[in-house]
């Protein structure tokens, strides 16, 4: 299995995850979206995996869910302490350590997030292990709800900012279209990159045991025609979140989008 210490780095030293949750607008709004269509009671265990410095984990424990964040990155973890205190809102725990090896009980969660962890396994070995991990500790008829780079997205994001192709060429496009591994630093930093094809991510959550399995376009067709940012005006960003809605599950279409969302059920 991939050994994560570039990963690690790169959280601590080249980027700044919790401004993204500022930045990339969209995403968040809609995947908040879609995980309130799966809150089925009021006060649910959930193990936010990778959850980085705490966006979903605060949010859901804002509406009263006993919550528990993980993330392999230790900054992630200290600020996520820190926003404890600014909010007044505490989470269950609060953890460094690899989603491929999660310090919870067996069906201890009725909901398990992995939004941030299956994009950067390149390997199906620790895909598969981190998947099955997030089994292992649902409940009966738990959740779990993962978030994949699209593979596709490489392509469609070269094509709309063509000083990528001018910088990379074809050949890493070709590559990444072929093995799903996106390395090259004229495109993304980001270390360890993986990108699931929509077909894959429900193979591998059906080999991990997950039944019931439904994907949802996070960004949709909207990512190939703007910049993934929600519009300011109120009326315009419900227009957008309306349209995008209307087909996000429709299959020919979500390899469109930047981000893909899996939602599986433990039977």
């Amino acid at each position: 299995m991939e050994n994560n210490d570039a990963v690690k780095s790169y959280y601590a030293d080249v980027f700044n995850e919790n401004e993204r949750e500022l930045r990339e607008t969209l995403e968040f709004a809609r995947s908040k979206n879609i995980i309130s269509r799966f809150l089925h009671s009021s006060s649910m265990d959930i193990a936010d995996i990778c959850g980085g410095t705490g966006a979903y984990a605060f949010w859901l424990a804002e509406m009263g869910h006993i919550v528990h964040l993980l993330d392999l990155a230790e900054n992630h973890i200290e600020i996520a302490r820190q926003k404890s205190i600014e909010k007044s809102v505490e989470l269950a725990s609060y953890t460094c350590a690899d989603a491929r090896n999660l310090p919870y009980e067996n069906e201890s969660m009725d909901m398990v997030l992995l939004m941030g962890a299956l994009y950067h396994l390149q390997s199906k070995e620790s895909r598969m292990k981190c998947l099955q991990e997030a089994f292992r500790v649902l409940k009966k008829d738990g959740i779990m709800i993962c978030t994949v780079m699209n593979r596709y997205n490489f392509l469609i994001s070269s094509m709309k900012y063509r000083h990528l192709i001018d910088a990379m060429g074809l050949e890493p496009i070709k590559q990444a279209l072929y093995s799903g591994i996106i390395d090259n630093n004229a495109y993304t930093k980001l270390p360890l990159s993986y990108g699931h094809t929509p077909e894959e991510i429900v193979c591998e959550m059906t080999e991990s045991g997950f039944v019931n399995i439904v994907q949802v376009a996070v960004e949709g067709i909207a990512n190939a025609l703007g910049n993934n940012t929600l519009p300011t005006d109120d009326k315009e960003a419900k227009q957008l979140i309306s349209c995008i809605e209307l087909v996000e599950s429709v299959p020919e279409l979500i390899g469109v989008s930047r981000n893909i969302i899996s939602i599986g059920t433990k039977p």
